[in-house]
């Protein structure tokens, strides 16, 4: 594991971050060193030098990360679900954390996510991973977040899809008890319907949703071996509307929709970010034939 250092890291690091050019805040917001009654309170790694505060939901990372990507997902945090802070709240409560990856760490890089075995797979199949009990982190590249080069999820928004996951499992299974039999009802009528047919939605209720979302909000692939032709809030309502229907009410129907972050770079908080020459994501040498070799878990 990354341990890193103490106050004096953080203060250090953040002081050459503005050397850098390199943006802390957005507007108001302000990334910093983790608090020490956060770190305490969320029995957080010292591998997490940098903090910002999601209502309630600690938006952490390493120092290797760029802070503007920490700024960015609580802005998609806060246009998902900041109009129903009853919910990040619960997800507080449950210890969720959102843990942005530098684009050269991997997914057992983050503590919560360290035991997983083999980590050869997990460690190239997954670019972001959903909350659970038992692992209360949501985690997504910076690479995805930035729109860093060499991103391979770079036609959708892995947060969006991960922390629909957390909204669901450690917010509304606590706020509303109702939603997950709904949810799952939707899901099976879909199913019999044989709506989602041979794509990543017919998973499971917890994949159906997640895709869901990420078409509510105009950010996911379409027409490839995982997806159909779905990936708009308007095909969505067309397509399945049951399911839009329960999107609708968790999210309202506002005008917002995810924008790539090269589209928006005028952005406060990613102003800072135009002119410099950011990283290109690429797998680690080795990393896709060690992967080919750990098959997934039983």
């Amino acid at each position: 594991m990354f341990l890193r250092g103490s106050l004096i890291t953080g203060v250090l690091f953040l002081a050459g971050c503005a050397q850098l050019g390199m943006g802390n805040t957005r507007g108001d917001l302000q990334v910093t060193e983790v608090p020490a009654e956060v770190r305490e309170d969320f029995t957080m790694a010292e591998f997490y030098q940098q903090y910002c505060d999601a209502g309630g939901v600690p938006v952490v990372a390493s120092r290797e990360v760029y802070p503007e990507a920490l700024l960015e997902a609580h802005y998609l945090i806060t246009k998902m679900v900041g109009h129903r802070p009853e919910i990040l709240s619960a997800m507080g409560v449950a210890k969720t954390r959102f843990t942005v990856m530098a684009h050269d760490e991997w997914t057992t890089d983050v503590p919560e996510h360290s035991d997983l075995r083999p980590p050869e797979y997990w460690d190239r199949r997954a670019r972001g991973l959903g909350a659970t009990k038992w692992r209360p982190c949501v985690s997504c590249g910076e690479e995805n977040l930035l729109g860093f080069e060499g991103d391979p999820y770079a036609t959708e928004n892995i947060l969006i899809h991960e922390f629909a996951h957390a909204i669901h499992e450690m917010g509304l299974n606590i706020v509303d008890p109702t939603f997950d039999p709904r949810l799952n009802q939707a899901y099976q009528d879909a199913m019999d319907r044989g709506l989602w047919k041979g794509v990543y939605a017919s998973t499971n209720r917890m994949e159906y949703w997640a895709e869901a979302v990420q078409s509510w909000f105009n950010t996911n692939r379409e027409n490839d071996p995982q997806h159909n032709h779905v990936n708009t809030r308007v095909e969505l309502r067309e397509y399945d509307p049951a399911v839009a229907a329960l999107c609708e009410e968790i999210f309202g129907d506002g005008e917002w929709r995810y924008v790539h972050p090269r589209e928006r770079m005028q952005e406060t908080h990613l102003s800072t970010l135009e002119g410099q020459s950011l990283p290109q994501f690429e797998w680690a040498p080795g990393m896709q034939e060690a992967y080919e070799a750990h098959p997934q878990p039983e």
